[in-house]
């Protein structure tokens, strides 16, 4: 049995299958307003976290100046026959 054979011609609670005028317009407003408010936050992200900005200490490598030779073999995950 599939489901568009349970399927019955009843409305759900939350869903309406017509809008009034009146209803559309409040709705796109309250999108506009929520797009206008997403990019007003980008904008002073942008500001505020600059991609520059200089570092109060410099990195420390991740393995010490003695061991920096390497003289081993990178492992491959290839299937060698």
């Amino acid at each position: 049995m599939s489901l568009v054979d349970k399927f019955e011609d009843r409305m759900e609670p939350a869903f309406t299958r017509s809008f009034d005028p009146e209803s559309a317009r409040r709705q796109f407003r309250v999108s506009l307003i929520l797009v206008a408010a997403m990019a007003l936050a980008a904008f002073i992200l942008g500001f505020a976290l600059p991609l520059n900005a200089p570092r109060s200490s410099p990195p420390t490598p991740a393995i010490s100046s003695d061991a920096s030779d390497f003289s081993g073999r990178l492992l491959t995950l290839d299937s060698a026959d």
